[in-house]
């Protein structure tokens, strides 16, 4: 009986080809929106980046948090399909390497020297 039992378990655990699939919900594309946006910041203030990629980073951001508002004013399955998309595509993007430097490519980096800081009082 307890091998039955063990066998089912390990039968669960197996994955149908395309891996995990999750369900979009508005909670998960709204929970992945702020997880990626977090890895852009991350990736922004870490890795010396074109000003081009900084640019697509910063589209893809804007591109998913309007679809997401889009599903918000609009809650239909397509428009929660589309904002699920345009997360997906906002996190593939921050995963992708970062493009070789060439030398004509100008560089978006935080200057080397001391950096000035805004302190806020109350």
């Amino acid at each position: 009986m307890r091998a039955v039992v063990l066998l089912g378990l390990l039968a669960g655990c197996q994955s149908q080809g395309g891996g995990l699939v999750v369900r979009q919900t508005p909670r998960t594309i709204l929970y992945s929106y702020v997880i990626a946006n977090g890895m852009a910041r991350g990736r922004l203030m870490s890795d010396r980046v074109t000003v081009g990629e900084y640019m697509r980073i910063l589209q893809s951001d804007r591109d998913a948090l309007t679809a997401i508002m889009q599903f918000r004013d609009s809650p239909t399955n397509e428009n929660l399909h589309n904002a699920g998309q345009r997360v997906e595509d906002f996190i593939a993007l921050i995963n992708s390497p970062p493009p070789t430097a060439a030398a004509d490519n100008v560089q978006a980096s935080a200057p080397a020297g001391q950096v000035p800081v805004m302190r806020i009082t109350h």
